[in-house]
């Protein structure tokens, strides 16, 4: 089965931006974006944050708002933090060098075990495993495991790493659960470890792994209100990224309906009434250009409503006292 899955790697690896050389830095960077982010997503931000911050040191030198500005729309914001105070703790503790050591990585702000191994074994061709939801689907099937029990997958995945070339082997168990694996339409005819699958042998597929219980989502209505003076808007700074100011109801002045966003957060998602006008009450917010600070995704697209008026609702004007 290992020969057949590397076989395959060989021959099918998509061509990307940090496969070849494996750098370090760049390995990581790759790791902590592809974190609740799907790869075709990831990409362009990849090369826009490398073309910024080429090297480690690079990163460690900028201030925050910086790297949050090229972060921004990626999401989970907190790793860009996290990023930006483990390149800084590299630089002071490590000579400016990614460590190699299993325990000196998981020390940095931000990694924690599957980080750790993935750079490890990716970076350093080190045996060690990474388990993410890619490599938990691949695994749990071909062993046609029906329930979830992590070490268990963990353990597996270090028995394959400790056998030779962990680079490879951890990274085609993510592409084949990325590309052929999928949770929902596998595609086992073009799997080349089929014939090894416990899964596909009892025609499993869909049952394993067992699919995680989701929060049920929360729906929330909110007014936005985008004041405008030129260019610049009234916006107020949280954490570090720039938003429009956002109410349960519309404050007291006199507002446009502009159009209406959807966003989903988790498993909250947001109903958003996007309207211009002035604001009466503007002592927490202050002028500033969105497009030259970092905003996150909803913000862009609460901007995006007042660019183009949606066809089936009319602009209408609302006033509050």
């Amino acid at each position: 089965m290992r020969e057949a899955l590397l076989d395959w790697f060989a021959a099918n690896q998509r061509p990307l931006p940090w496969r070849g050389r494996y750098v370090p830095y760049q390995v990581w960077i790759s790791e902590v974006m592809l974190q609740q982010t799907q790869m075709d997503t990831v990409l362009p931000y990849y090369e826009r944050f490398m073309k910024r911050f080429p090297t480690l040191k690079s990163l460690a030198a900028a201030d925050e708002a910086a790297v949050l500005q090229h972060w921004s729309g990626l999401g989970y914001y907190s790793r860009a933090r996290n990023l930006l105070a483990a390149a800084k703790t590299v630089v002071a503790d490590h000579q400016g060098r990614l460590p190699s050591d299993h325990d000196a990585l998981l020390a940095l702000p931000g990694v924690g075990r599957y980080m750790a191994g993935a750079i490890m074994s990716i970076a350093f061709n080190q045996p060690y495993p990474a388990v993410d939801g890619n490599v938990r689907r691949v695994l749990s099937r071909i062993h046609g495991w029906p329930d979830d029990i992590p070490e268990r997958v963990w353990t597996a995945a270090a028995r394959l790493a400790e056998e030779g070339a962990p680079r490879e082997v951890n990274q085609a168990l993510m592409e084949l659960g990325a590309t052929t694996c999928s949770f929902r339409r596998p595609r086992c005819l073009l799997c080349p470890v089929r014939e090894h699958c416990a899964a596909f042998r009892t025609g499993r597929q869909m049952e394993i792994p067992p699919a995680r219980i989701r929060p049920a989502t929360v729906h929330v209505q909110l007014s936005a209100v985008v004041d405008r003076r030129g260019v610049r808007c009234r916006m107020k700074s949280v954490n570090g990224l720039w938003e429009f100011p956002t109410f349960p109801a519309l404050p007291p002045g006199s507002f446009t309906l502009a159009g209406r966003r959807q966003h989903s957060i988790t498993h909250h998602r947001l109903e958003i009434a996007v309207y211009t006008g002035a604001l009466t009450d503007t002592q927490d917010y202050v002028w500033k250009d969105p497009g030259k600070v970092p905003v996150s995704s909803l913000t862009r697209k609460i901007l995006s409503a007042t660019l183009s008026r949606p066809k089936s609702e009319k602009t209408r004007a609302s006033k509050t006292t």
